[in-house]
């Protein structure tokens, strides 16, 4: 009997083998370097984590902010009401009424004198007895400094619940006449809170200027009213944000985060309990792990039958071979594994491809559709948006005779700003009057610029009485505000009611137009209607 040499091998291995080591040696460096990501995944997304609170909390602080500074914007309006001037304290009662029902900021308007007594309250019917104002010491700073003040929360005179006013003076004949007060309530800041959706255990709460509690998400009624813990309290006067470990009012272990207005004072702060955010992480972590081990059982099954699948062709291939070193010709049997592979791994390639390429074409046509829509230099909707909008209203009133109103904008002497300050100038006057327009008008209304320095209101669902409250609003806060680089800013606009016999939905505009050039005729800084 012949022996077959072995040609300088001293061992043989089984391709199946073979390939059960070749997948352990790809797989395992993978696994520790996942196990070193999961480590650093851990850090990372506990950061990550508390840099996406702290926006949230900014942006949160941002609306308390917004909410603040309208309510002061609606009682400067109300503080220069003619009806005051007259001393008509029966027809300041109604004027106020109106602007907190057109305007649906604050819970009520009060008006007290010099010595705190209430004069007016829009929760009460006019003449009827009122206590006196439920914050002294607001008065008395409001007297003293002749400047706005929003006050810390406290207890209502007429409520006898937790409230914040914004308290303004009324300055007749150059002298402090009344003080004018708007109310506030912890529901006028709940609905910000609620807004957010936060997870089930985590705890919200917005804070006053010194530290007590205005809102909360939590056992509200037990808490709103009082003060923040002393850990909370010291660390927001340190920073204007940040994150801590800290333990709620009710001993719960938390992750804090907190973001303090520079504006205002007030704060926002959001908790995490520990535990939840601990078994989270855990639970994602194990979950990977899980992920892992089974792809490693999978890869070495499927490598066992592939392994067998390539011994059965290499064996196919024997009987072939020795017949030929016999001289005899036998037929070869197909064998295709080397194609088939190739052909999986084109097909897989080509799919990988075309959804990349899918993905990114799909990308690229939302990004058009909102380039499409949205003002780039402003961020406001563009006048492509603006005649949409105005379609729908029209369509909708000649359906159901919802009326709405038509304010058109225009800043006052922009040409001039841009020739003596510059374009780039120019350009920051118009993007912080997008932030004011849209701080100054309701959530419901409609705002994109029109072209040019022209911007274009679209206020549904409104009068012409409540029209006209609200683009006196607007005027009142752009002429308050300080513009970036330039003097100050004035704003003159044009009001018009759609009409149901409008035969399209450009004539409330070019009636709104042609308002616009009335105020602007009447010297600017002006509303106008037509």
């Amino acid at each position: 009997m012949k022996t077959v040499r072995a040609y300088g091998f001293t061992s043989r291995w089984r391709i199946g083998t073979v390939l059960l080591w070749l997948v352990l040696a790809c797989l395992l460096p993978g696994i520790l370097g996942v196990a070193i990501l999961f480590a650093r995944e851990y850090l990372n997304g506990r950061a990550q984590l508390e840099r996406d609170m702290i926006a949230t909390a900014r942006a949160m602080v941002q609306a308390v902010d917004s909410q603040l500074l309208k309510a002061r914007t609606v009682g400067q309006v109300l503080a220069t009401s003619g009806v005051l001037a007259r001393h008509d304290l029966a027809g300041f009662h109604r004027r106020a009424r109106e602007v907190v029902a057109v305007t649906k900021v604050g819970m009520n308007v009060v008006l007290s004198d010099k010595s705190g007594q209430q004069l007016v309250n829009t929760l009460r019917e006019f003449g009827e007895l009122l206590p006196r104002h439920g914050n002294p010491e607001i008065l008395r700073r409001v007297l003293a400094t002749g400047q706005p003040v929003i006050s810390e929360a406290y207890i209502g005179g007429v409520l006898h619940k937790p409230v914040v006013s914004i308290d303004l003076p009324v300055i007749l004949d150059g002298k402090v006449a009344y003080v004018l007060s708007i109310g506030l309530v912890p529901d006028d800041f709940n609905a910000i809170l609620a807004a957010q959706h936060f997870p089930p255990g985590w705890v919200s709460a917005i804070f006053d200027s010194t530290g007590t509690i205005a809102a909360r998400t939590h056992a509200p009624d037990e808490f709103v009213g009082r003060k923040g813990t002393l850990e909370y309290i010291q660390r927001i006067g340190e920073a204007l944000e940040g994150s801590m470990k800290t333990v709620t009012r009710e001993g719960i272990p938390t992750l804090s985060v907190w973001s303090r207005s520079s504006v205002t004072g007030w704060s926002v702060g959001i908790g995490i309990p520990r535990e939840i955010l601990e078994r989270d992480l855990m639970h994602t972590m194990t979950w990977l792990s899980l992920g892992l081990a089974t792809l490693l059982v999978i890869g070495l099954g499927l490598a066992w039958m592939a392994g067998r699948k390539i011994a059965a062709s290499v064996r196919a291939l024997t009987a072939p071979a020795v017949a030929l070193g016999k001289g005899q010709l036998v037929p070869v049997p197909e064998v295709s594994i080397q194609e088939s592979a190739e052909l999986a791994a084109a097909i897989g390639q080509a799919g990988e491809l075309l959804a990349a390429r899918t993905a990114a074409l799909l990308a690229a046509n939302r990004e058009l559709a909102q380039l499409a829509h949205v003002d780039a230099l402003t961020g406001l909707q563009n006048r492509k948006s603006a005649n949409e909008r105005l379609r729908l209203e029209f369509l909708r009133l000649q359906r159901s005779s919802n009326p709405y109103a038509v304010l058109f904008m225009d800043i006052d002497f922009f040409k001039e700003i841009n020739d003596t300050c510059g374009h780039e100038t120019g350009d920051q006057v118009l993007r912080h009057m997008a932030t004011v327009l849209t701080a100054s008008l309701r959530q419901t209304d409609f705002v994109a610029r029109y072209g040019g320095e022209e911007f274009l209101a679209i206020l549904s669902e409104t009068n012409a009485e409540g029209a006209l409250t609200i683009a006196e609003i607007v005027r009142s806060s752009v002429a308050q505000q300080a513009f970036p680089g330039a003097r100050q800013v004035t704003l003159s606009i044009g009001v018009a009611m759609a009409l149901g016999e409008d035969k399209d939905e450009e004539s409330a505009v070019r009636r709104a137009d042609t308002a616009l050039y009335r105020a602007k005729e009447d010297g600017r800084n002006a509303v106008r209607s037509c």
